[in-house]
């Protein structure tokens, strides 16, 4: 089923991308041959007016085939006849819908599940926010320099973070301007787990356990959702908080389980707990709302701009070896996660929106790495419509589809590559 789901959404994204190609040709007058969801062989078409639609084999891209475009043509409604800003706004479109469609999406997550502010809610005891002066109620500006526009944005800083001490800009209600202090992030320590969410319907701690984690020490163990945690060793276990005190204090040695199953009492024992990663933290929890509508759309909007700019970060430590190809996934990785992350939701409403909001984060990725100018992508043939203004003379059409043939060989060898990273996080999950 969350095989199903993750299909659907990559389909729907893909619809979404060439949907744009597809309706500004139309409007710029320019002939389209071609609609396509998918790629390789065909498995079912059909012709409307002059557009002949199809859906194919395999289910990676898609393509609006236009006349003229990678070919010659004398027809005085082809791709290449049209002037070189209408050829880059047909282009661009696909990737700026699928950027559109993302914040309205993000726009309808923040108003039905709320959304973070960037106003300080809560500091830990230890917060290195507090130690430098900022105080609950502030509003955080910038982090090293770079503006927040999301919460996120300091999780997305920190992770690649040493621990140097760091200027935050932050705003404070009463006083004017902005102002700065000198922060040293902190490194966390690991929490301890056996692979459980226990809560109720509210989200509230309590001793059921609503979901277990796939190859966690809870599921090795023969924990299922459903099971009501009784004690581990000998304490009394009412709700989360008691759980994770007791692995607090015993970290990873192993521990015995009392559960309650359809009324019958069971002890299982041995089961080792593992430790999270450790990593720099500010000790800071944000500002919640819900139900504020014009506060949705500007949240819909930042996250979105939040996002985008994770991606150029993730490209550029990829560059610079602050993050790792191995982390990449592709087109089999991304199912999987859309799976996961779905299947975090507790109901159907929840379910839904996990999956909205997954969709939502892969639309974006999918328009900005679009508009990147490599061979065979959008932003490869915006280079070359910039080349031909530049040398005022068009590109052979031959010479550019060789071009992208290239480029789309370079993909696919990528594709394969990522797949690679792929299997072994799959077989070991």
């Amino acid at each position: 089923m969350n095989i199903l789901l993750a299909v659907i959404a990559l389909s729907f994204l893909i619809l979404v991308h060439e949907v744009g190609h597809f309706v500004a040709a139309r409007k710029a007058g320019v002939k389209v041959k071609e609609f396509s969801i998918f790629m390789g062989p065909k498995i079912y078409s059909w012709q409307k007016e002059e557009t002949k639609y199809s859906i194919r084999a395999i289910p990676m891209g898609g393509f609006v085939r236009m006349e003229g475009e990678e070919e010659a043509s004398d027809d005085e409604r082809s791709f290449s006849k049209k002037p070189a800003w209408i050829r880059a706004v047909i282009i661009a479109s696909g990737a700026v819908m699928n950027i559109l469609i993302a914040v309205i999406i993000m726009t309808i997550i923040s108003f039905s599940m709320g959304y973070n502010t960037r106003v300080i809610a809560k500091l830990d005891d230890d917060s290195p926010l507090a130690d430098a002066g900022i105080k609950e109620g502030d509003r955080i500006i910038s982090f090293d320099g770079k503006y927040i526009f999301h919460p996120n944005d300091i999780s997305v800083l920190l992770y690649v973070s040493d621990g140097s001490p760091t200027e935050i800009a932050y705003r404070r209600e009463g006083e004017k301007g902005i102002m700065r202090t000198i922060v040293t992030p902190k490194k966390t320590t690991p929490l301890y787990l056996i692979g459980i969410v226990v809560e109720n319907a509210e989200g509230k701690g309590s001793n059921v356990i609503q979901r277990v984690e796939k190859g966690s020490p809870a599921e090795k163990a023969g924990l299922i959702p459903g099971d009501i945690l009784k004690k581990i060793d000998d304490v009394e276990i009412a709700g989360r908080s008691d759980l994770s005190a007791y692995l607090k204090k015993t970290k990873d040695k192993p521990v015995d389980i009392t559960i309650e199953r359809n009324g019958d009492t069971i002890e299982i024992h041995d089961v080792v707990p593992y430790a999270t990663q450790t990593f720099y933290d500010l000790g800071v929890w944000f500002d919640y709302k819900k139900g504020d509508f014009f506060g949705s759309i500007a949240s819909g909007i930042s996250n979105s701009l939040s996002t985008i700019r994770s991606v150029f970060y993730t490209l550029g430590w990829l560059f610079t070896g602050k993050a790792s190809f191995r982390d990449i996934s592709g087109p089999v990785g991304i199912v999987a996660y859309i799976g996961d992350v779905v299947e975090m939701g507790t109901g159907f409403t929840e379910k839904f929106l996990y999956l909205l909001q997954i969709t939502a984060f892969l639309s974006l990725n999918l328009g900005v790495m679009n508009l990147l100018p490599f061979p065979a992508l959008d932003g490869g043939k915006l280079v070359i419509i910039l080349i031909e203004k530049i040398r005022r003379k068009p590109l052979d059409p031959e010479k550019e589809a060789w071009i992208s043939m290239v480029g789309f060989f370079l993909l696919i060898m990528l594709l394969i590559a990522t797949v690679v990273n792929d299997i072994p996080r799959l077989i070991t999950r």
